[in-house]
């Protein structure tokens, strides 16, 4: 066999000196090919990745055994700056630009490295080539590009280096099934160009469909390996990964358990009210994100907001929760109109909403970041906090005993003492998820609850929000792409493309609306 791109041989990796998350992981990655790294919430293979880009220091992480080797070169002296310059370049999960960068002032900094100016224009002719998209919307501010459009700009920013290994962490989060088509064959044209790729999914289906060769990453270490295609068609992938195998988890209809909710919680001092959406338009220039959109979501119901990317959802649920300033039509929640209203008055009519790019304090721990949901509703002010007064220290015990609560109701309470930065990104949005239900709201609005989480976990996280649902009586609005997700948790759906409201009714109907279909999966596939 020829010699190897990449070697990781026995490696192991610990944050803070004490959590262990990868021992004696191995495997190789030859010139020319693809290889994929699958596993659940927490398995590792993020952590992987920022070993071999040496990255692993500003997370408070370090390698405590084993090696890497690249092109035959030890990196244990190395540092993330060298490693770009040895042609290894990594792509971060949750979509990491520049937001206020516009696309072409994105790509230069990704081309910043290179000295030759023919090679930057090879590169820049190269990503706009690749994406069409980007090419069109090169003046655009990255902060206003669709979820797909970033993620194809953090890949188009990696190429601008000319890797000769590219590290892609989930390309596929957060997107409809037919842009993860489409990222699929975009990886398939980086490969065929002669850059080698080492891919983390969460979706198997497609990274089994563009590997070469396969490893499944489970509690930091290897537990399979092999080409793509033999392990696409094992029991446990298929079952565990694919969700396609014969005990793979159903959803109940109905959570007949009581759940252990937090005293406060069960007594919100408000009601959930109808939330009416009239003929919102939100315009960004000379570009309309939604027009005349309208929908109505009935008090304490579960209402799914669907649509490819870049169709609006997102746009939507920020006028929501008062980040947008809508351009024309109108917000009600109950009585009160919060279209006008700041997002802070809008948090103390019972609205709380999670984001779909993880918005946590990264040095803080979980505890601390659900603490500051709570922050609404305490009556110690700062100046009694910060003398620790028996007030505030009373109040602060009992803030936290719920907040344990709230922990447990999304089983991240064995993560109270974590620092977020040390997360997984599916357990970032258990967090982010347990600091809005903190605020006590009468209407949740979730963003991409289950990005980042295998087949499994998000029935069980379908299952958890089903749970408080029920035992709070809250209305939830949710954006999500996981279509099982959706179909069996929502009452009632609504279904947006490019900024119009494109169809509506029960997830029934929705499933077989040929409009439907033709904007999630393409003409010809539907």
């Amino acid at each position: 066999m020829p010699d190897p791109l990449l070697t990781v041989d026995d490696l192991a990796v610990a944050y803070d000196s004490a959590v262990q998350a990868l021992r004696g992981v191995s495997l190789r990655v030859d010139s020319g090919s693809v290889v994929a790294v699958l596993g659940s919430n927490g398995a590792g293979k993020t952590t992987l990745l920022r070993a071999i880009s040496r990255s692993l220091h500003s997370v408070n992480g370090a390698v405590t055994g084993g090696s890497i080797h690249f092109e035959g070169r030890n990196l244990a002296q190395r540092d993330a700056s060298q490693m770009v310059r040895a042609g290894i370049v990594q792509v971060p999960e949750g979509r990491r630009i520049f937001r206020d960068l516009t696309v072409e002032e994105n790509l230069r900094v990704g081309g910043c490295t290179v000295r030759d100016k023919r090679a930057r224009k090879e590169a820049y002719d190269r990503v706009f080539d690749l994406f069409p998209a980007l090419a069109e919307r090169r003046d655009a501010r990255g902060g206003l590009l669709s979820g797909g459009q970033q993620q194809m700009l953090a890949m188009g920013r990696a190429l601008m280096a000319s890797p000769k290994l590219l590290l892609l962490d989930e390309p596929s989060l957060g997107l409809a099934p037919q842009m993860v088509e489409q990222i699929g064959d975009i990886i398939e044209q980086i490969h065929a160009q002669g850059t080698s790729v080492l891919l983390i999914e969460q979706n198997a289906a497609m990274g089994l469909r563009v590997a070469d060769h396969a490893y499944v990453l489970e509690v930091g270490a290897i537990t399979a390996s092999g080409p793509s295609a033999e392990l696409a068609a094992t029991d446990e992938i298929r079952d565990r990964y694919l969700g396609v195998g014969s005990t793979s988890p159903q959803r109940t209809a109905a959570v007949k358990e009581p759940i252990d909710v937090p005293v406060h919680l069960q007594r919100p001092s408000r009601k959930a009210q109808q939330l009416r959406v009239e003929d919102l338009t939100v315009r960004f220039g000379g570009l309309t994100a939604l027009s005349n959109v309208s929908f109505t979501v009935e008090a304490g119901t579960i209402h799914a907001l669907i649509g490819p990317n870049g169709a609006g959802k997102s746009t939507c649920i920020n006028v929501l929760g008062g980040a947008y300033r809508a351009t024309s039509g109108t917000v009600h929640y109950g009585d009160s109109k919060v279209t006008a209203l700041p997002s802070h008055r809008i948090a103390g009519l019972g609205v709380a909403r999670s984001f779909q790019n993880i918005s946590l304090s990264l040095e803080a721990t979980v505890e601390d970041n659900l603490l500051v949901g709570r922050h609404r509703l305490m009556h110690a002010g700062t100046v009694m906090q910060a003398l620790r007064l028996p007030r505030a220290r009373k109040e602060e015990r009992a803030e936290r005993e719920t907040v344990h609560r709230i922990a447990a109701l999304l089983d991240i309470e064995r993560l109270l003492g974590h620092e977020v930065h040390a997360l997984s990104y599916g357990d970032r949005k258990r967090v982010e998820m347990g600091r809005a239900l903190a605020a006590e709201p009468t209407l949740l609005l979730l963003d991409e609850p289950v990005a980042g989480m295998a087949h499994g976990e998000s029935m069980a996280m379908a299952d958890a929000i089903r749970a408080v649902q029920q035992e709070l009586r809250l209305s939830i609005l949710l954006v999500e792409h996981d279509m099982p997700f959706v179909m069996g948790l929502a009452e009632r759906i609504t279904v947006l493309d490019f900024g119009k409201r494109i169809a509506e009714g029960s997830p029934q109907d929705v499933q077989q609306d040929p409009e439907v279909l033709r904007a999630y999966l393409g003409t010809a596939a539907a």
